[in-house]
């Protein structure tokens, strides 16, 4: 069996501004979908996470990552035939065929045609550290994915002999002059320069810009597969090409719905058995509340109150349990709150309330985050709404049925985060074009969180 090994750079560079580039757990969600390829294949995941110089400002982790392999790759003792560097950005399908076997032994990539602009103005902007050569655009390649072996060896030290030789000019150009390309247009000026031979993959092993391609959208003329675009039709996903603050939140979502695929099957459901959509129509999906978990699972809210207006049976209530140190359930029904009692008796962190919340009697429990499930006309909603900030100290706002067609939330939210300066943070469950089982199509996804903390 071929010695290969698929190399991701994981390093957090010290001068970055964490904030700006929204966490850095999405890694691990990568690093588990590539190891289960690379176990599935018999090929070996290694981590570069030994940057050679420690000024990660002057020299980019994504240079680094050329200057440094082989002799990483040394001094780790590994032995290869061929190395696949990845960028930490992506998943693989967890069926995704070998790419190794389309190298044919030669610089293998994917073509870069997503943003022309970005590649005219970077190729422009380098030219003339490179004595105006003419680079030829048509074949203007992508790091995300570059497989390569031991006789590109030379190549790449001739990239680190002129990068480094020439340093102060790069930084300027990086920083202050182009401000695209750190590593991908010098390394195609390199290639071509160099007339290295080139193999060029498939477009399906290089997905991006997904968004703007609108791949994780799914055909929603055929009901019977709801399935997104980008898993559909695409062998490798990189998460780039969008604001990089919503990388972590995109791609725990896309591993909470997929990891299953890779092996992890105990983390698939909600965390309790509770009733979904499919066989209550008042209640919300299982994506909903594996949404809520992806959404909640961290310390700073394990020690928040989330009152909800409206549990009806508890089937969400149960779920709010597990992420929350106590949940205020209020419900008028006196049937529901019974029912909703006997799913949370395994819990002791609920507090259910039999109340009418449009009473003028009932008081409004403090807490750190509201689920509004109450009344669904325009009026309710925007009471409950009005109520809560007003008696409420800035709370998170946890809404369903926002995509409901039958229904008023949507406006409500709307036009509620434009008169309080909110924002909508997350969305939750279904999206767009699911058929609930009693027939209602959805015109938008399930449910939001407003005014995340």
């Amino acid at each position: 069996m071929s010695k290969n090994i698929v190399v991701i750079p994981m390093i957090i560079p010290k001068e970055k501004q964490l904030d700006k580039f929204g966490g850095w757990e999405w890694m691990e969600y990568s690093k588990k979908a590539w190891q289960f390829w690379c176990d599935e294949n018999g090929y070996e995941l290694i981590i570069w996470d030994e940057p050679q110089e420690e000024d990660t400002v002057k020299y980019r982790v994504t240079v680094q990552r050329w200057f440094d392999i082989f002799d990483f790759l040394d001094r780790k003792k590994v032995d290869y035939d061929q190395i696949a560097m990845i960028d930490a950005c992506s998943f693989p399908k967890w069926d995704c065929p070998d790419f190794f076997k389309l190298t044919d032994n030669k610089l293998s990539v994917g073509l870069e045609n997503d943003n022309m602009r970005w590649i005219y103005e970077s190729v422009v902007g380098y030219k003339d550290i490179f004595d105006g050569y003419e680079l030829d655009i048509s074949k203007y390649f992508c790091t995300q994915l570059v497989i390569f072996n031991k006789s590109h060896r030379v190549l790449f030290e001739k990239f680190k002999t002129f990068y480094k030789s020439n340093i102060e000019e790069f930084v300027e150009l990086q920083t202050k002059k182009v401000i695209r390309g750190t590593c991908q247009t010098p390394m195609n000026y390199i290639m071509q320069m160099n007339n290295v031979e080139i193999n060029y993959l498939p477009k399906p092993y290089r997905l991006s810009h997904l968004y703007r391609k609108k791949m994780l959208n799914h055909n929603w003329q055929l009901n019977e597969d709801q399935t997104p675009f980008f898993i559909k039709y695409g062998y490798i996903w990189f998460f780039s090409g969008f604001d990089k603050t919503q990388r972590d939140s995109l791609m725990k979502d896309v591993w909470s719905r997929l990891k299953t695929k890779y092996g992890h099957q105990d983390t698939q459901d909600p965390p309790v058995p509770v009733e979904s959509k499919d066989t209550h129509k008042n209640a919300t999906t299982q994506k909903f509340k594996i949404d809520i978990g992806s959404v909640f699972n961290n310390s700073r809210y394990k020690d928040m109150t989330l009152l909800e207006l409206g549990c009806h049976q508890g089937n969400t209530t149960r779920t709010y349990a597990e992420y929350f140190n106590k949940v205020i359930a209020v419900e008028m029904d006196a049937e529901n709150i019974r029912i909703a009692k006997s799913k949370c008796s395994d819990v002791n962190n609920v507090e259910f309330i039999t109340a009418d919340v449009y009473m003028n009697n009932f008081k409004l429990p403090k807490a750190d985050v509201v689920y509004l499930d109450a009344g669904h006309t325009y009026k309710e909603v925007a009471y409950d709404f009005d109520r809560c900030m007003k008696e409420l100290d800035n709370p998170i706002f946890i809404f369903d049925d926002y995509g409901n067609p039958k229904l008023s939330i949507k406006s409500v939210i709307l036009d509620k985060v434009k008169e309080y300066g909110l924002s909508i943070d997350e969305f939750l469950g279904e999206d767009d074009g699911y058929i609930c089982p009693h027939g209602l199509v959805f015109n938008d996804r399930e449910g939001v969180v407003i005014n995340l903390k």
